[in-house]
Order: C-alpha cells, then sequence, then structure tokens
C-alpha cells in the first residue's frame, strides 16, 4: 500500500514534467530490463543469538554478499540488543543498543591528519585489526539525548574558546570536527540504509514494525541537533513517515532520470544493488545504434544531468574505456547491442537524481566536494566568519543555495554524503553485477572519499565479521551484554514518569562527567520493568487514536480500542508517577470525548473512576495492587531514585 500511495503521489508531482515530454522525439528506440529477473531468496535476514534468560541480541546478516577465498560469506551488518524481559509478548519489549559491525573507531593517525585543514584524502584502507574492546554500540537508544547534549557541548567550546584563538588553532579544530561529524553521519545513513532492507516480524526472530520504525527514527533524528528530545511515539512516526518520503523521492527521480533519457537518446537502466532496487540508475550510451537526437535545445537537460552532451563528444567515437554488450527490449523484442557507460545517479536525493559518477570525468565530484569544502574552511576556520557577528555573509550563502537549488544543483553536502554511504556500501557487498562494471565504478566512487576518517568498505566488511564475533562471546553467559541489560533496566527503572527537564538535566551531568553519571535504581525489578513497559506501550497506542480528532472507532477496531483501554485500568493501580497518571487521565478523557461508541464511552469512564479511588486510597494509604505484584513491590514506587 505504502508502494502504491508513493507511486500516485510521484505521479502527481511529475504531471508537468509529463506534459512537457509529450512531445518527446522517437530517436530513443531502448528501454531498459532490470539486472536480476528471477526472484532469489531474500538478501537480508536477521540471526538471533539470547542474552542471559529474558534478552536477545539480534543480528541483520546479508546473505552471501562477501568472496572469501574464492567461497561466498554472509556478512553480519548490523546488531541491536532487545531486553524480552523473557516473555514472549511484544509490549513491553525494548530495543536498547544497536551496533554497526562495520564501523571502526579511526586510528590515531587517522584523526591527526584529520586536523589538518585542506586534506581531503584518505589514506591507507583503515584500522588493520579490531580490538577486543571495539564493540562500542553506535548509539545507545534509551539515552538519545546524550548525544545531543554532547554535541552542544562541543559546538560552545568551540565557540568559546577555540574560535576566539589564533588560525591555527581555530582551522585544525573546525577542520577536526567537521571531518568527525561526516564521518559520524556516513555511518549514521549506512546503519539506516542497511535497516530499510530488514525484514519484519511478530515472532521474535526480528524485530516488529513498530520497533523497527523507532530504530530508524532515533538514527536519524540524531543527525538533527535537537532530535534527542523527540519521544518515543513521535520518533515511531518519524520512522513511518521518513520511509514514505523516501518512496515518493525515488519513484520521482525514477521518472525525472527515465524522461530525461528518452529526451536526449540514451538509456536508462535501473541498478539493483545488494538488494537496493530502485535506488540508483545507470545511464548507457548506444554505440553506433542510434542517430543523435533532433529538436528542441537539450541544454537545460544536459546541465540537470550534470553531464556534458556525449553526442558531441569526439572521444566516444574512438572510446578507449570499457564497452560492454547488454540486452534491451526494443519495441517488444529483445536486442543485444553495444553501449558505453556514462553516468551513475542516486535516485534517493530529495531534490533531483545525484551524479555520483561522470565515466568520462573520473574527478568531477571530487572538484564539486573538495570546492565546497574548501570554501567552508577558509570562511569559517582561516578567516573565521560566524553566524552570529557575520550573519549577512551566511544569508547571502543560503539565498545563493537556494537559487542554484532551484536551478537543477546539487547544493546540500549533508543529502550528498548520505547518497555516497548508501552507495559505497551498496557496491561493495553486490555480487550480482557485471565483475568488469564494478571494479570500474569502485575505482570511480573511492575518489568521492574526501574525509581522513573514512576507511575502505572492504576493509569495514572483513572487519565487521571479526567484530560479529566479538560480540558474540560477549552476549554469552556472564558476559558484557547481559551486564549492560542489567544496567539499562536500572535506568529505565529510574527515569520512568520524568520530565523533560529532569531528563536534559541528567543528560548534561552525564555528559560534564564524560560518561561516568548516568542515574540508576538499586536494583533490578523485572516486575515493575514489565509493569511500567506496558503502560507506556497502551499510552503509545492510545495517544496515537486521539491526535487526529476524530473518532478512534474510525481508525481501528472497537473491540482493540476497549481492549487496551481495559489494560490501561488493570494497570494503573500499580503506577505511582503522578506524571503518568496524569497523562492517563488526559488521554482517556479525550478519548472519551472523541469516541461515539457508548460501550468505549462506559469504559473510559470506568477506568477514570478507578484511577481517581486509587488516588483516595493512596492519599490515605489503603491502595490495593493486583494480585501477584504486592509480593514484588513493597512500596508504591520501588526501586526508584527520588
Amino acid at each position: 500500500m505504502r508502494i502504491l500511495l508513493s507511486l500516485a503521489l510521484a505521479l502527481l508531482t511529475a504531471g508537468p514534467l509529463l506534459c512537457a515530454g509529450a512531445d518527446i522525439p522517437p530517436q530513443q528506440r531502448f528501454q531498459a530490463t532490470t539486472l536480476r529477473e528471477i526472484s532469489q531468496p531474500r538478501l537480508y535476514y536477521w540471526n538471533s543469538t539470547p542474552v542471559g534468560g529474558n534478552a536477545q541480541l539480534l543480528t541483520l546478516f546479508c546473505r552471501a554478499c562477501n568472496v572469501f577465498q574464492g567461497e561466498e560469506r554472509n556478512v553480519p551488518l548490523v546488531a541491536v540488543l532487545r531486553d524480552t524481559l523473557g516473555d514472549e509478548g511484544d509490549e513491553n519489549d525494548r530495543v536498547t543498543y544497536i551496533w554497526l559491525l562495520s564501523y571502526a573507531h579511526p586510528g590515531l593517525g587517522q584523526r591527526i591528519l584529520s586536523a589538518i585543514p585542506f586534506f581531503y584524502w584518505r589514506v591507507g584502507q583503515g584500522s588493520s585489526s579490531v580490538s577486543p574492546h571495539d564493540t562500542k554500540p553506535l548509539m545507545d537508544l534509551s539515552a538519545p539525548q546524550h548525544p545531543m547534549m554532547a554535541q552542544v557541548g562541543r559546538d560552545l567550546l568551540q565557540w568559546s574558546t577555540f574560535d576566539p584563538m589564533m588560525t591555527p588553532v581555530r582551522a585544525a579544530t573546525r577542520a577536526y570536527r567537521s571531518n568527525s561529524s561526516d564521518d559520524e553521519r556516513l555511518h549514521l545513513e549506512e546503519a539506516i540504509s542497511y535497516l530499510r532492507q530488514a525484514p519484519v516480524s511478530n515472532d521474535g526472530s526480528a524485530l516488529t514494525q513498530s520497533q523497527l520504525d523507532t530504530v530508524i527514527a532515533r538514527l536519524k533524528l540524531r543527525k538533527t541537533l535537537l532530535g534527542g528530545l523527540v519521544s518515543d511515539g513521535q520518533a515511531r512516526r518519524v520512522g513511518m513517515q521518513s520511509g514514505f518520503d523516501q518512496e515518493v523521492i525515488r519513484s520521482r527521480n525514477w521518472e525525472l532520470l527515465r524522461q530525461w533519457a528518452e529526451k536526449t537518446g540514451l538509456i536508462f537502466e535501473p541498478l539493483n544493488l545488494a538488494g537496493n532496487d530502485g535506488q540508483y540508475a545507470i545511464l548507457w550510451f548506444p554505440r553506433r545504434e542510434s542517430p543523435e537526437p533532433v529538436g528542441n535545445s537539450l541544454r537545460s537537460v544536459w546541465k540537470l544531468l550534470s553531464i556534458r552532451n556525449p553526442w558531441n563528444d569526439e572521444r566516444l567515437e574512438n572510446w578507449k574505456g570499457p564497452v560492454f554488450e547488454r540486452t534491451f527490449d526494443n519495441n517488444g523484442s529483445r536486442v543485444r547491442i553495444k553501449v558505453i557507460p556514462l553516468a551513475v545517479y542516486s535516485l534517493n536525493y530529495p531534490k533531483l537524481p545525484l551524479l555520483l559518477m561522470d565515466f568520462r570525468d573520473k574527478l568531477s565530484g571530487r572538484r564539486h566536494e573538495m570546492t565546497q569544502r574548501t570554501i567552508n574552511e577558509l570562511t569559517a576556520g582561516v578567516i573565521g566568519i560566524s553566524h552570529f557577528t557575520n550573519w549577512y555573509f551566511y544569508v547571502a550563502s543560503d539565498l545563493y543555495n537556494f537559487v542554484a537549488g532551484r536551478h537543477g544543483k546539487a547544493v546540500d553536502q549533508a543529502s550528498r554524503l548520505d547518497c555516497y554511504s548508501q552507495f559505497r556500501m551498496a557496491l561493495a557487498l553486490d555480487q550480482s553485477i557485471d565483475p568488469a562494471l564494478k571494479k570500474d565504478m569502485e575505482g570511480r566512487i573511492r575518489s568521492l572519499a574526501v574525509n581522513p576518517l573514512e576507511a575502505a568498505p572492504e576493509r569495514e566488511i572483513r572487519d565487521a565479521i571479526a567484530r560479529y564475533d566479538l560480540l558474540q562471546a560477549e552476549a554469552g553467559q556472564n558476559g558484557r551484554l547481559m551486564t549492560r541489560v542489567d544496567q539499562e533496566r536500572r535506568f529505565e527503572l529510574s527515569a520512568f514518569g520524568e520530565s523533560e527537564k529532569a531528563r536534559v538535566a541528567k543528560s548534561m551531568l552525564h555528559v560534564a562527567t564524560l560518561g561516568l553519571y548516568k542515574q540508576q535504581a538499586k536494583q533490578d525489578n523485572i516486575s515493575m520493568l514489565d509493569y511500567d513497559r506496558r503502560v507506556a506501550h497502551q499510552l503509545s497506542f492510545l495517544d496515537s487514536l486521539i491526535q487526529a480528532g476524530t473518532p478512534p472507532e474510525i481508525a481501528f477496531d472497537s473491540q482493540r480500542i476497549r481492549a487496551s483501554v481495559n489494560g490501561l485500568n488493570s494497570l494503573m493501580p500499580v503506577i505511582s508517577s503522578r506524571r503518568v497518571r496524569e497523562h492517563a487521565e488526559v488521554t482517556l478523557s479525550r478519548l472519551q470525548q472523541f469516541s461515539k461508541d457508548p460501550a468505549l464511552q462506559a469504559d473510559c469512564s470506568s477506568a477514570l473512576a478507578a484511577m481517581k479511588q486509587t488516588d483516595a486510597a493512596r492519599s490515605t494509604g489503603l491502595a490495593v495492587l493486583p494480585r501477584g505484584v504486592a509480593e514484588t513491590i513493597s512500596s508504591p514506587n520501588p526501586d526508584r531514585v527520588k
């Protein structure tokens, strides 16, 4: 359904373009077919490893995506730690950590090179070995505000301490921070691209759709300044919406590039790299097969394609590069012709198809990246132009970028980096395209590596296998992963029902102590944690119903909503947090107000009355807990740090 909706929106978006292209000349005779026409087993799958008796390590693998000593090997890509509390339901499951297994922390030499201004080369392949302690998670999903506060602290340190110093200090620190930020973003987007290909399931063998959306959203929000303040419910909606938006962008860019190819007499062919269908495409030049298109001027189209007109290029007449024989559809019949590769495009760029490599100009993309980075380092690092005192410069720069973007230039450096991150690893993992074409493309995409902190994709794949073995060892009995699970549970118990201000304050203290402080409950209490998570799950579901401001039974079955209300009613006597109880009362009141179902309204009234009765009993010290809870909970607010 999501794909159908995205295609419908793409057609609406491309409507004017279709009308404008009605007079496309008939010179184009070929239509490309996909590289793989035979359905194959799912390329990505999850592998589950138990951690203790009530948690699991889920690892996403790419099937037969690496060849080592002539043998195909499955490659581990991403691992997540899911705390299930030992039961089969997913209401009380919580994903706490995520590892990007191919992410190797840069070495000292790489860090030194990254602090040298105007140094835009990747030296070597990256780390040569994997340390036994090199299993630090990419992100702690239970405390997304911590990296946000750390980023704010680094910005304040840069503005207040390093920028007023001499030029070498300012330029070196800004160069290092820029390279470090780009390296982190590259790997965040790499993890997101893997997870978008991951299967989902409700049987415990994989992440559920809701959990997958939340994890993807947390990774995306980490790339924004205040993304760590977004709640889990909002993050889940961000993850769902981002997937839909990405499909719309791909569908639109697919249609744009296909139309441009038809107008210019080139051959459009999708590139399905490592299961990433519809994300990349290649344009071929038909060698001695088609005449040059005639008609209206195509100068604007060549500008949008970011390549020179190949029909006027004498080099293609005596082409010394690789020439391939491809099979294409020609008015219902299949013909095999000789073609020359012209360019590869990413269809994930928000504005238009993004040129990743030009086969006639290997350094075109590199020159673009180096030029923009040089300008940034000159203005901020060397000259010292500030956003506060020299705001007019950045206003003019933003205005120029807006106008240039409207004329078809890819001016968004962050989005270009995301597309590069996705393509480099998809190409390294793919084993389906022509080996000669893949080798040529790998050499060309290597020229876009302008960050000294970056490692070669081949080295990252090799290290991912070694890092997976280390993580498996930590998942064993009395391993470090069980210690992490225990720490996260006690942190979750202490943080349940806290205000956003309290969380931010604790995050600031965590950052100020260099990660040493993280408030935790005195001991683990699985029963209380189970109730907390179930309450949070029910409230998240009911909150999603009332946000639309319409009768909730329109979107969901009334029986499902009533079951959630009754479940919340049975859980609330255990919850002593005033904020959570107030939250539940507001949610039930609004649900009762919006609903037109008398039975659901009655259930909401009963739940509200029961909560008021429990509050009155608590005030007199006579609160009654549900059966089975009193034995494990000795106070209304057990094991929580005040």
